[in-house]
């Protein structure tokens, strides 16, 4: 497995290389790892005063001295990485290596904001998540249990983002284990509560059995390819069904029952305020546990 992550010394980022670390010990192969730092567009006036060269070589030493401490990092991890200096915004500059390096895999630490905020998750993130259809790992502040197999909430709302995430995983189990157990969640519609709330009173029999007969409909639907392909991998899954708002099941349900959570997300577009689907952004502000984002192929053309 080839991964990109992006350092720059940070607490966020050591984390993400601690956490490559431990899944590392569980792959078939060590995986080839790339640690990559972007340093700042060079303004003009530098260059016009000082030269192209000479600006460049400072930004460059900066950079290697901040990706000489990443290895170290890396190398108490039992990581053996290479590494490279960047210049631009780090979105795209991250994308661009991720698609030159061949990774299968960004892995980058996360920060997060406040689910008050407009924003939901650190703006490198954000900005990587914008320019990249590649599956990217949020480690966030909780540590993974040293065991082989971990404990995976796959969140799914019926979209194709769900199946393709349950493919990403079964594909993986260098990541999750070969034999993790998956919950495959989805929040449902609570449709019953939602009629009481319209008539300020409680719906007809037969309308309020048509109702719960809909929101099983929908939670089996959106379920169900998910839990198709894990069964095909012979990975142990459980179909689980919530209701109420997605992001606050998602989090506290994942508290209780998983290791990582797992989600596909379509995303908005770069010319958006939010770069990433509002249930995806908020889970990540809400969770202290590592995030796989999984995209599809034409979400960003």
């Amino acid at each position: 497995m080839r991964i990109l992550i992006p350092t720059d010394n940070s607490t966020c980022s050591r984390e993400a290389i601690r956490f490559v670390g431990e899944r590392a010990k569980f792959m078939e192969g060590n995986p080839v790892v790339e640690l990559l730092n972007v340093q700042s567009p060079i303004p003009e006036g530098a260059m016009e005063r000082f030269g192209l060269e000479a600006v460049r070589a400072v930004y460059t030493a900066e950079g290697q001295a901040q990706l000489a401490e990443s290895e170290k990092t890396a190398k108490r991890a039992g990581i053996a990485a290479e590494t490279k200096v960047a210049f631009g915004e780090p979105g795209p500059s991250v994308a661009r290596e991720a698609d030159a390096f061949k990774a299968d895999l960004i892995a980058m630490g996360s920060r997060g904001l406040s689910p008050a905020k407009s924003f939901f998750l650190g703006s490198v993130s954000r900005s990587v998540l914008e320019h990249t259809t590649l599956p990217v790992l949020l480690v966030r502040e909780e540590g993974l249990p040293e065991r082989e197999n971990l404990r995976v909430t796959l969140a799914v709302d019926g979209s194709e983002y769900g199946e393709r995430a349950a493919e990403f995983i079964a594909a993986n189990p260098g990541i999750f284990g070969p034999k993790p157990s998956v919950d495959v969640l989805s929040i449902a519609t609570d449709y019953v509560q939602l009629a009481q709330n319209e008539v300020d009173g409680v719906a007809p029999g037969a309308a309020r059995d048509y109702l719960v007969r809909e929101a099983q409909n929908t939670w089996e639907h959106a379920v169900t390819p998910a839990c198709k392909v894990l069964d095909a991998a012979g990975i142990e899954v459980k179909p689980v069904n919530r209701q109420g708002t997605p992001s606050d099941e998602i989090a506290h349900y994942a508290a209780q029952n998983a290791d990582i959570i797992v989600m596909g997300s379509h995303g908005y577009g770069r010319f958006k305020s939010a770069v990433l689907g509002s249930t995806a952004a908020r889970v990540g502000a809400m969770t202290k546990l590592p995030i796989v984002v999984v995209r599809l192929p034409q979400d960003n053309k």
